[in-house]
């Protein structure tokens, strides 16, 4: 489960997504009675979980 930390705690990015993705995210946080920021962080959240990205360090890198 995704624990929004205080905002102090959080960097900031930007990033530039496809008209479809933004419009499905939109709809989502509409639908899911939810911040749109909310949305996006949990997606990455999934992401990073998925990818086990919180247990990388600089000797598991792949050469590929």
């Amino acid at each position: 489960m995704l624990v929004l930390k205080a905002k102090f705690d959080m960097r900031r990015i930007t990033i530039s997504v496809p008209d479809e993705a933004h419009r499905a995210l939109k709809l989502l946080s509409i639908l899911e009675a939810k911040a749109f920021g909310t949305i996006v962080l949990e997606a990455l959240e999934f992401y990073l979980k998925d990818k086990d990205a919180y247990n990388l360090d600089v000797s598991k890198r792949s050469d590929s």
